[in-house]
């Protein structure tokens, strides 16, 4: 089956994609476990958009690791990131892979102070210039290759949101996309297995006060480095996302001027999946069918009382800004 999102391929006849101006990207931005996969699939089941998953990790779990696309093939014979990879470098095996991973740790979440600085972010902007140029030169490829209006990117990590945001051809759009802090914290503590890496292997876990002070950082950064620009800026609650979901994806879609579309909704609460070509991402990016969406409440009823307090200690009055009365 071919996904949505993916119907209008490049070619070379007369049907060929064009163009726009700027790549129109939209980033979610946020802490893990917070609800990006859910909504970046729903996203990628209108026309148009292209669900791309956390394109951050597309250089090593994608080319390196080489594990399994959303739409269920390894990352490296997937016909459309063939097709990407080809427009952008000519060929899979001609990607920047090593160089792309090598240059990446300078747009590590240490460099988050200075890119808040306006002689920080000039800094770390020159040293990360073949960095960039890569990006460019990907996310290009991604929308001349798909003809998508949109690409989703979920990679959440706000720094990386930062470096996309200062490229030349991109328009980039954020929802800061944010989860009652003791939910994030008591996922992370669950121990969840990779389907997609081909052996048994588990997502990273994460202590209560690792979570919390990871939930606080994530945040505040994402807030200030967006919220100045209400026309391109959205912070959405996950709870608000779940109690109605159809209003909140017509919002975010508002944010990147699509206008109306057919949303892949079956009711209220339940939404039809078709396979992406998601890069990387939680493994409910593998789900499709009908997909009900609840408020995983699993917390409230078997979270240790004692990790629950040092979640709301460590997170303090940031979560009562954000709506989450800890106490």
């Amino acid at each position: 089956m071919v996904p949505r999102q993916v119907s209008r391929l490049r070619s070379d006849g007369p049907e060929m994609a064009v163009m726009q101006d700027k790549v129109k990207v939209l980033y979610i931005a946020g802490f893990g476990r917070s609800g990006s996969t859910i909504l970046d699939n729903i996203l990628g089941q209108i026309d148009g958009v292209f669900s791309g998953g956390e394109l951050r990790s597309l250089w090593y779990h994608g080319l390196t690791g080489n594990i399994l696309c959303g739409c269920g093939e390894r990352f490296r014979e997937c016909p459309v990131w063939k097709q990407v990879l080809t427009e952008a470098y000519g060929g899979v095996e001609n990607a920047p892979a090593e160089e792309m991973v090598r240059l990446s740790a300078g747009a590590r979440s240490r460099h988050l102070p200075l890119m808040l600085l306006p002689q920080g972010r000039d800094r770390v902007l020159s040293s990360l210039g073949a960095y960039r140029e890569h990006l460019s030169t990907l996310y290009r490829a991604i929308q001349t290759t798909t003809g998508c209006d949109v690409i989703v990117d979920s990679s959440k990590v706000p720094l990386y949101g930062r470096i996309l945001e200062t490229l030349p051809e991109v328009d980039l759009s954020v929802v800061h996309l944010m989860r009652d802090p003791r939910a994030v914290a008591y996922s992370w503590l669950r121990k969840k297995t990779l389907p997609d890496w081909g052996r048994q292997q588990y997502m990273p876990t994460y202590g209560p006060i690792q979570s919390a002070l990871s939930w606080d950082l994530c945040n505040v950064a994402s807030e200030l480095f967006w919220r100045r620009t209400p026309d391109r800026y959205l912070m959405l609650r996950y709870e608000d996302f779940i109690a109605d979901p159809r209003a909140a994806i017509r919002t975010v879609l508002d944010l990147v001027d699509v206008g109306p579309v057919e949303l892949p909704f079956i009711d209220g609460y339940t939404v039809r999946m078709t396979p992406s070509h998601s890069v990387s991402g939680n493994p409910s990016r593998f789900r499709t069918g009908p997909v009900p969406l609840r408020v995983d409440a699993r917390w409230k009823r078997q979270m240790p009382g004692s990790a629950r307090a040092l979640v709301s200690t460590f997170v303090g009055p940031l979560g009562k800004r954000y709506g989450y009365d800890l106490w």
